[in-house]
């Protein structure tokens, strides 16, 4: 399925990675020096090729999948109507509502996604509002990265599986550290996305690699800048 990585997701090959770095702004860099190739507004990541990324995002209050070039962060394609309800478009981004995962096959990118409307209001609704507020959606579809033209998949084939996958073994050197966010691993590199405390109330966020067999650094790069969070005033 979506090759998960620190932060986000990566290509299958482990060259490209994507790293969410703020409300909707990715940071593309390259896992083999650690450069930054690009980064900007573009949505949640949900899956990388070799050659694209895709996204999840909301446009106007409606969700939209872009498609995007890897080295650049160009948009190939917007992608709308891909058969959500319209009811979805409110739904928050979370995994209770909305769950959206990918794989890459032979035949283009298969992109799964699961919606569930949920009742906000405060008494007991009416048994016909209650039932609403219970509907699910579910749907596929198979997209061509090179064009980002889509396609449906039968509705039977989008189950999502319930079971919380187990911990993935990252091999020996993988321990986290206090200012650790995420760890992941690709091959036989390690790689940690880290929170570092700056001077003048500022956060820097650092994506490192690792040697997974030696542990040896390898590259680390800063690729975002955030206000520190303060600690509450000492109570006199």
């Amino acid at each position: 399925m979506t090759q998960k990585f620190p932060g986000g997701v990566r290509d299958a090959d482990g060259t490209h990675g994507y790293v969410a770095v703020g409300p909707g702004d990715v940071a593309a860099v390259d896992l083999s020096t650690g450069a930054v190739l690009w980064r900007k507004p573009v949505g949640q990541p949900v899956a990388a090729t070799a050659t694209r990324l895709l996204t999840l995002d909301r446009d106007r209050n409606r969700f939209v999948l872009r498609l995007f070039d890897a080295a650049t962060g160009k948009q190939i394609r917007r992608l709308t109507r891909f058969g959500m309800p319209d009811w979805a478009d409110d739904a928050p981004i979370s995994p209770q509502t909305l769950r959206v995962d990918a794989a890459e096959e032979p035949s283009g990118v298969r992109v799964r996604w699961w919606v569930r409307r949920l009742y906000r209001g405060g008494a007991p609704p009416p048994a016909k509002i209650a039932a609403q507020a219970r509907d699910e959606h579910a749907g596929a579809i198979l997209i061509d990265p090179k064009t980002g033209r889509f396609q449906s998949v039968a509705a039977a084939e989008t189950a999502f599986d319930e079971t919380e996958p187990g911990p993935a073994d990252l091999g020996p050197h993988a321990a986290p550290t206090p200012d650790t966010i995420a760890i992941g691993r690709a091959g036989d590199r390690l790689f940690a996305l880290r929170h570092r405390s700056r001077p003048g109330g500022v956060a820097e966020i650092t994506l490192e690699a690792r040697d997974a067999g030696n542990n040896s650094t390898l590259w680390e790069t800063p690729i975002a800048q955030i206000e520190s969070a303060r600690p509450p005033p000492l109570r006199q």
